[in-house]
């Protein structure tokens, strides 16, 4: 199997740690921290994708000008900084325009809008349903994983 024939369902973590717009963002903060990722999608009432938040995200909101990836839109509400961090709420600075995909999408167009959005992980959704996600890290995996048999972590550099 080849990086081009996988697709976002054979790749994508399942188990997605998630939070709701309304938790604390030190409750976000705890969530990265503790599962050790780099960002979280935010879910409503319902369980539907509404948002995202990065760590890049979080370091905007507490120093509001100094973090922001080139090029890049922001997509995030305007926030004070850290006068009012203790009151700030997931919906106050997630990401609302979020780059999703479906489980059939293939690891190389993943892969590809990555690199074009500068982004590192993609929801994967069905209709507004969060199934799944795909990191940076699993794309890498599935294209360069498997060489001549062997993973490519155990090899000597």
């Amino acid at each position: 199997m080849t990086a081009g024939r996988l697709e976002a369902k054979d790749i994508m973590t399942r188990r997605v740690h998630t939070v709701r717009a309304a938790d604390p963002l030190r409750k976000v903060i705890d969530a990265i921290c503790r599962h050790g990722i780099s960002g979280v999608p935010v879910l409503d009432g319902e369980g539907n994708l509404i948002g995202l938040i990065s760590e890049r995200d979080i370091l905007h909101a507490m120093y509001p000008g100094t973090v922001r990836a080139a090029g890049k839109p922001s997509g995030r509400k305007i926030v004070t900084g850290l006068e009012n961090f203790d009151e700030l709420l997931a919906r106050d600075i997630m990401v609302v325009k979020v780059i999703t995909a479906t489980p059939g999408t293939e690891a190389l167009r993943l892969a590809s809008i990555m690199a074009l959005r500068k982004i590192r992980r993609i929801p994967i959704v069905v209709g507004k349903k969060l199934v799944g996600i795909v990191s940076h890290g699993d794309v890498y995996r599935a294209i360069f994983g498997k060489r001549g048999g062997r993973p490519c972590s155990n090899r000597p550099l």
